[in-house]
């Protein structure tokens, strides 16, 4: 009997402790398991958020570098610009370095020519201009020296003529020159003095 009782007393504790029983130990784990999936989703978001500022530094440091690069570029730019405009500038300056001593040279010339014209054909004096003339402008040409094309019946150019007087006739077309009065030069192609003429208006 007593043993009976004794079973049965086992028996009755066993039910009333549930936390010993496999099914208690199932519902724990069970909980366990859902704090351990809901662990991972905040730190899911959590990494989600720390992903999304990196992603914000990117972009704007990217945006940053674009721009560094776009000022890097013009300022590239402008170097070349400038390096290219103070390179012209000093080839300009040698290249005209001596255009005053030949402007000081050209009222020279024209009052060689002016006498030429006041000499008889085929005498000495008059070959000997020539000679001094043909002299003169070879050595100025070899410095770059030209003269304007001032031929009587050229069309008129401003950039090269300056007309000083109007003629109206049919035997010459519209702004055409019919008289050079004073020679024009250039020097390196650049106008040092432009030739003065009469142009005709029909």
């Amino acid at each position: 009997m007593s043993e009976e009782k004794n079973e049965n007393m086992q028996q009755e504790d066993g039910v009333k402790i549930d936390i010993e029983s496999p099914e208690a130990e199932v519902i724990e784990n069970a909980e366990e398991l859902q704090e351990t999936e809901i662990q991972p989703e905040e730190d899911t978001e959590m990494g989600g958020g720390e992903i999304g500022i990196l992603k914000k530094q990117v972009e704007n440091l990217e945006n940053i570098l674009k721009e560094k690069n776009e000022e890097i570029l013009r300022r590239a730019a402008d170097l070349d610009n400038y390096r290219k405009r103070l390179t012209k500038e000093t080839e300009d300056k040698v290249r005209f370095a001596n255009q005053s001593v030949v402007k000081d040279f050209l009222p020279v010339i024209d009052n060689i020519e002016m006498a030429l014209q006041h000499t008889e054909e085929g005498t000495p004096l008059r070959e000997g201009i020539e000679l001094t003339i043909k002299s003169f402008k070879d050595a100025l040409s070899k410095h770059g020296v030209k003269e304007v094309d001032a031929e009587i019946g050229t069309i008129f150019d401003p950039a090269v003529h300056e007309a000083i007087m109007m003629d109206s006739t049919a035997e010459y077309e519209n702004n055409a020159i019919t008289l050079c009065v004073q020679k024009g030069y250039l020097l390196n192609d650049r106008v040092i003095r432009p030739a003065k003429v009469k142009v005709n208006k029909i």
